[in-house]
């Protein structure tokens, strides 16, 4: 250990073959539904802490800082709790640590989840039963689903794909390597914080601006991790100039700072356009075209779209791996 005794427990590049095991057991057997999830606690948290801190009442910045120190709030608490539980395990024993990197990498971690909830869009469409693929993309998309057309719920699918590879992958990896679990969860904090309170309108425009803020830095580099990676494993199918070509041209384009860059690299490996009018409550939201039309937006897409996503995800893997190695002089310990 450390001579920190308590941050000794962020060091991801010692922990790669826990942090491995649980991203296996996540890809094998996937996150179970559970009533206690760390995600659901935090989720549970967030709303309780809103409930404490929002008044109707106030103005813009009396909100502003309201959201601001509820944020911190949560982050600091999830990086406090998780941190001090990882260094008492550790002064148990080293085996109940690791155990406890396991578990937070496989909880932290959703690589089967995201290929099976975009399959669950894909199997109603090949059947034609369109209102079960709506109610299903409904979970997994933001945006009104209700009067989507098979090729926009395509479309939704595949950036959600794209999307969620950095968000519920390639990030959570990242941070499992910079900083242990520990900061695994803190990004998970920042990432729940921003899909509950982090919208650029409606009543959390002020409420949540420091949430979204705060998940665009955070995911900065995973971002641009991930359009590397996605175009790499597009490499495979022939189409790696293309992947980095529209990366390259029409990642900007995108609303997000981060977003547009890994669903710009899908549409290349694709060879599809993304974007496009979306409704969020009632609002039209119409975002530029990225990519092109070299194929249609069929249902097969969605399959191409979990095949590049695994794959990328194997790229980052390996590359994690490696220079794990660098770092720590050793083969996976």
């Amino acid at each position: 250990m450390s001579i920190w005794p308590l941050f000794s427990v962020w060091s991801g590049f010692d922990l790669s073959a826990w942090i491995f095991l649980g991203a296996v057991l996540d890809l094998m057997i996937g996150d179970p539904i559970w009533r206690y999830h760390p995600v659901r606690l935090i989720g549970s948290a967030i709303a309780g802490l809103e409930n404490v801190v929002r008044r109707p009442s106030w103005g813009r910045a009396g909100l502003r800082l309201a959201g601001m120190g509820l944020t911190l709030a949560v982050v600091v608490g999830v990086l406090t709790l998780v941190t001090a539980v990882l260094w008492a395990a550790s002064n148990v024993s080293i085996w109940l640590f690791r155990l406890l990197v396991v578990g937070l990498a496989f909880w932290g971690l959703a690589i089967r989840g995201l290929a099976e909830s975009a399959l669950l869009v894909y199997r109603p469409l090949m059947q034609n039963r369109w209102d079960d693929a709506r109610r299903q993309l409904a979970m997994i998309v933001g945006r009104d689903t209700t009067h989507l057309s098979q090729s926009e719920m395509v479309r939704a699918t595949v950036e959600s794909v794209a999307e969620n590879t950095c968000d519920a992958v390639v990030a959570p990896l990242f941070y499992l390597f910079v900083g242990g679990p520990a900061w695994l969860w803190v990004y998970k904090a920042i990432n729940t914080l921003d899909s509950m309170i982090g919208h650029t309108n409606g009543k959390y425009r002020d409420f949540g601006w420091f949430s979204a803020r705060l998940d665009d830095v955070a995911n900065w580099v995973p971002a641009r991790i991930t359009g590397v990676a996605i175009t790499l494993a597009a490499a495979t199918d022939g189409r790696l100039r293309q992947a980095y070509a529209v990366m390259r041209q029409d990642g900007r384009k995108h609303p997000s700072p981060n977003s547009g860059v890994s669903e710009a690299a899908m549409a290349g490996a694709l060879g599809v356009s993304l974007g496009g009018p979306n409704v969020y409550e009632g609002v039209v939201s119409l975002r530029p075209r990225i990519g092109q039309p070299e194929y249609p937006l069929s249902p097969a897409a969605i399959v191409r779209a979990v095949s590049v996503s695994l794959r990328a995800t194997l790229v980052v893997v390996i590359a994690f791996g490696l220079l794990a190695v660098i770092v720590s002089g050793r083969w996976l310990q």
